[in-house]
């Protein structure tokens, strides 16, 4: 992977065609390779400031992510949904395969040390607020704020971060944008 942070990959932006990024294993996840130092030093900084992070889920195939998004859809439809009502939900919560962030090997879902899942409530504890205070600096934005659904494409996920540099998350966070704003995408 070119040194393209800035790449924008959601809702009817599919990843580029060729695409592929440079993996390294990082907390028991692959992360491009620049996005993997950054989450490294982040985590150092922030057990040195006692809050311990866990880092979930990291770079996805699309294989991987097309499982996600069925399972979702079959879970919601077995609740007693129709199809349609199951694949608009999921859609909101759950990227298609082939565009999903993490396909780039940039996005990681970071929760507590306890957590196995993911969880809006995140919002609520201590690493998301250290992360509030501290993600840009290592290149890290919220990459689905809250109220931001109209501009991204998904709800709210406090865990969702993605990288795209200090220089771009620094700036990303004082102007509080998205990403798609950040690039005049909307």
């Amino acid at each position: 992977m070119q040194n393209n942070y800035l790449l924008l990959v959601g809702k009817g932006r599919p990843v580029p065609t060729g695409l592929e990024p440079m993996l390294v294993d990082v907390f028991g996840i692959e992360l491009e390779r620049g996005a993997a130092y950054m989450l490294e030093r982040m985590f150092e900084k922030a057990r040195a400031d006692g809050v311990e992070l866990k880092a979930l889920s990291g770079y996805r195939t699309k294989e991987y992510q097309k499982e996600i998004f069925d399972r979702s859809v079959r879970q919601r439809t077995e609740q007693g949904l129709s199809y349609e009502q199951a694949y608009e939900i999921t859609s909101k919560n759950v990227a298609m395969p082939g565009e999903s962030e993490h396909n780039t090997g940039l996005a990681v879902d970071i929760v507590t040390p306890q957590d196995f899942d993911v969880y809006e409530e995140f919002e609520n504890t201590e690493q998301f607020r250290w992360l509030s205070a501290n993600a840009s600096d290592y290149g890290f934005i919220l990459r689905y704020p809250k109220g931001k659904t109209d501009i991204t494409g998904y709800v709210y996920e406090p865990w969702h971060y993605r990288y795209v540099g200090p220089y771009d998350a620094r700036r990303i966070d004082n102007l509080d944008v998205t990403l798609e704003e950040y690039l005049g995408a909307v």
